[in-house]
């Protein structure tokens, strides 16, 4: 009897539109490169990969919108794991597609030094691989400790003191996916550090073997826990979908900023904004996701790259901010009947792209910032990156419109 997938398929259109940008991406960024900065921009780029890998992955996962067909399926230990690395993989392919036009894409050298271009692709394809595996291994078995944390008195004690001595808001269920996030950072950083050195020192193929065996060795930690990977996933997944804002004192939050604050947001759609930014503040610490992607592009500015490529490293960090629009596509944030019922189409277009606003002057302080310390980038490379991450944010909350408007009452 043939399965039934839960999962729905992207169409045709979105998988050529992803790939064609991800083509267009990666010429743009060394189609005109030497092979050794191709080498060098792929090596940067694992870097970016394993944070994100490391701070994302759980967002990514969870909580998953089918988990009572996967509860009603009675999915067995194999076919859960098929389903969850099946859906990290359609996050995934865009990366290995970029990666290859990245390293293959040569507009000098086309034929030339094949074999180093593909040891170097499959150096990175492993080092993303194990980094993720390991990412969704750690973060799947984190459901039950995040949820000792939090409910425990150890936990309560803790969120106690740092609202008395520390005065920071620290939920204690959070502990175990900071830990996770260090973990992966530094177990990812420190594997491509070595493979560099070793690939220099020693030979090309050197580099591939170092992540070869990370991928050996996530394999076998996914296998360690593969027995409790159903009664993890639940586990998980719930503590996922209550890790909503909390107080300092523990008590549950409804709103962290009040509707005058959005000063920088036309009136007749200030509640909408409203709406989701509230939403968005009980998912993911946006503000602080957004200073640390700062302080990792201006670390790679300090290694003083090629003056184009810290260009397009951002544009890939202004890209990378619609992110949070994508996230107010999800039904446990906005019900798109509700939604429907609200408001029409063109206020949450505007809501959703007037939402973005918030991060023009943080992008161009950032990048000024650079250019004083580092001459780059100038002022007309500022201007299409700020042009870039407006018709982004353009084009992403009209993509909304076909996610709530054309859909099935949902």
């Amino acid at each position: 009897m043939a399965s039934i997938s839960i999962r729905r398929k992207p169409t045709g259109f979105i998988l050529l539109s992803t790939a064609v940008l991800a083509a267009i991406l990666g010429l743009a960024w060394t189609g005109s490169s030497t092979l050794e900065g191709r080498i060098v921009t792929m090596r940067y780029f694992l870097f970016v990969l394993t944070a994100l890998s490391a701070f994302l992955t759980p967002y990514l996962l969870f909580p998953d919108k089918n988990t009572p067909l996967i509860q009603l399926g009675n999915l067995g230990k194999k076919s859960l794991q098929q389903y969850v690395f099946v859906k990290f993989g359609t996050y995934f392919w865009p990366v290995f597609f970029l990666m290859a036009v990245m390293l293959f894409g040569d507009f000098n050298n086309p034929m030339h030094h094949i074999p180093l271009k593909i040891y170097t692709f499959l150096s990175a394809c492993l080092l993303f691989l194990a980094i993720g595996m390991l990412s969704v291994a750690r973060y799947v078995k984190s459901g039950p400790s995040s949820q000792f944390w939090k409910e425990s008195q150890k936990g309560r004690n803790i969120r106690q003191k740092a609202a008395d001595y520390l005065k920071y808001p620290i939920d204690p269920g959070s502990i175990p996916s900071l830990i996770n996030t260090l973990v992966i950072l530094v177990i990812g950083s420190a594997a491509i550090i070595l493979a560099v050195y070793l690939g220099e020192r020693v030979h090309p193929l050197a580099e591939l073997t170092v992540f070869l065996s990370l991928s050996v060795y996530a394999v076998l930690y996914l296998r360690k826990f593969s027995d409790s990977f159903v009664r993890n996933f639940y586990s998980s997944n719930s503590f996922f979908r209550e890790f909503f804002g909390v107080n300092m004192k523990g008590e549950e939050v409804l709103a962290t900023r009040e509707v005058n604050q959005l000063w920088w947001v036309p009136g007749f759609i200030r509640m909408h904004v409203w709406q989701f930014l509230v939403q968005l503040d009980r998912i993911i610490p946006a503000g602080r996701a957004v200073a640390a992607g700062h302080l990792v592009v201006l670390f790679i500015a300090y290694q003083r790259p090629d003056p184009q490529f810290l260009v397009i490293i951002w544009i890939i960090f202004a890209l990378l901010h619609q992110l949070f629009t994508l996230l107010t596509f999800r039904l446990e944030i906005a019900p798109r009947w509700l939604l429907r019922w609200v408001a029409p189409a063109y206020i949450w277009f505007l809501s959703r792209f007037w939402m973005q606003m918030r991060w023009v002057l943080p992008l161009f302080l950032g990048m000024n910032v650079q250019y004083f310390l580092f001459g780059t980038p100038d002022i007309t490379n500022q201007a299409v990156i700020i042009v870039t991450f407006l018709i982004s944010a353009f084009f992403v909350s009209a993509f909304g419109l076909t996610k709530t408007f054309n859909g099935a009452n949902s």
